[in-house]
């Protein structure tokens, strides 16, 4: 047989399948809730098209355990099915065909939930797809900073902690000198730490970095941490770092080295306190 009409043949007939399938039962979109906190839930839908086929399930399921079916030609026509652990329920009164309300969610929900549709008899043909939920379980309390002292010497390497508590996933954590991010060499990574009963982890980053006059602001450092989780969780903290330094030293330094605002407030300061000396004297 000639090659160029072999080939021929086979695109034609690999064509045809094409069109049948594209023609027949196919899923169009699959969307869930996510992230979602512990505790909530969600819609999962399922969209498809029959192309005059008809459906004789459609199921979805939590990995490999199905969680519930649709089958039109049964009464009822929905069913639910336990899963070890109850990482979620279904309401089925609410539910119905591909979409389906899902609520109470654990972090054992968190996983790739699928969608499988099938046409009736005699071919049973089948089409599914996939899509990921991320539960996640927020901290109780805003971050913690820890580590600083009450005050400080100019040129002191200034060196504390910030964590927050007990999250899944452990929460990302970011510091501010000053209301501006923190210089990346400043900061110290530590790992996580999971409490071995709920799986839990606590986030902590360090922070070191010399008591410079020009970060000085009136005396003091500004430093903030934020805490957050994707975007259901977002928390800061804040702390003043101070300076024990001799007032005069101070407003020398920072007229050197505070940059653009500093001196003015200095200078407002002494304004204040000039004003006050004259009026003393005046009466």
């Amino acid at each position: 047989m000639d090659l160029a009409y072999t080939s021929t043949l086979l695109s034609l007939l690999l064509l045809g399948i094409t069109n049948d399938v594209v023609a027949g039962l196919h899923i169009t979109k699959v969307t869930v809730p996510t992230p979602v906190e512990v505790g909530n839930g969600g819609w999962l839908d399922c969209e498809f098209v029959d192309e005059g086929e008809s459906i004789y399930a459609l199921k979805w399921y939590l990995g490999l355990d199905e969680i519930y079916r649709w089958t039109p030609a049964e009464n009822p026509p929905i069913k639910t099915f336990p899963v070890k652990g109850d990482p979620l329920t279904v309401d089925t009164t609410l539910s119905n065909k591909g979409k389906v309300k899902i609520n109470d969610l654990t972090l054992g929900a968190s996983g790739v939930f699928r969608c499988e549709v099938s046409a009736e008899a005699p071919d049973f043909h089948t089409e599914s797809d996939v899509a990921t939920i991320t539960v996640v379980d927020l901290p109780d309390e805003e971050p913690r900073i820890s580590g600083a002292r009450s005050s400080y010497q100019l040129h002191d390497d200034v060196m504390i902690n910030c964590s927050s508590q007990r999250s899944q996933p452990p929460a990302s954590l970011t510091f501010y000198i000053n209301q501006e991010l923190a210089d990346p060499g400043w900061l110290i990574h530590y790992p996580t730490k999971e409490d071995p009963e709920t799986g839990l982890e606590t986030a902590t980053l360090g922070l070191r970095f010399p008591l410079r006059p020009r970060l000085l602001r009136l005396g003091s450092v500004s430093i903030m941490c934020t805490a957050s989780i994707f975007n259901l969780y977002l928390k800061s903290t804040e702390v003043l770092v101070l300076a024990d330094v001799p007032f005069h030293a101070s407003i020398m330094e920072g007229r050197a080295a505070a940059g653009p605002g500093y001196p003015g407030r200095v200078s407002s300061v002494l304004t204040i306190m000039t004003s006050g000396v004259l009026l003393r004297l005046s009466h």
